[in-house]
């Protein structure tokens, strides 16, 4: 077993990939209620691709109750604009061994836009980076 523990460097993850010790990435955000919500990625596939490219998630997600119900009043996404897209960007200084889920690494990501790929003003991420 690779003694490596805390937070990873790119490196680092590609040893406990290739020991066999991480299998997946969970790559996600937090939400206005602080849960985490994201994707989670064949960690080989999150070394190759996401991690320098990111991915895309729905801002539907910013935008439910905790029963996950669309809240009306939003101005970024509700029913009447539709929802859509939005950027996950992985930042890798966040990257860590989720040491409570087995053969699993974690990384935060900025929420961005996908057609501008400005922060999302109304993801708590967004708004703990301009205070």
């Amino acid at each position: 077993m690779a003694q490596i523990r805390g937070l990873l460097t790119l490196e680092d993850l590609l040893v406990l990939v290739e020991a066999g010790e991480i299998e997946t990435v969970a790559v996600g955000f937090t939400d206005h209620y602080g849960r985490f919500m994201g994707k989670r990625f064949d960690a080989e596939f999150f070394l190759e691709d996401v991690g320098a490219r990111g991915t895309h998630g729905c801002d539907y997600l910013l935008t439910v109750d905790m029963e996950m119900e669309p809240v009306p009043g939003y101005k970024f996404a509700n029913w009447e604009l539709g929802y859509g897209d939005f950027h996950l960007v992985p930042d890798l200084n966040t990257l860590r061994i989720a040491s409570w889920l087995d053969k699993t690494a974690l990384v935060l990501c900025d929420v961005e836009s996908d057609k501008t790929h400005q922060p999302i003003s109304v993801a708590p991420r967004s708004i703990l980076h301009r205070q």
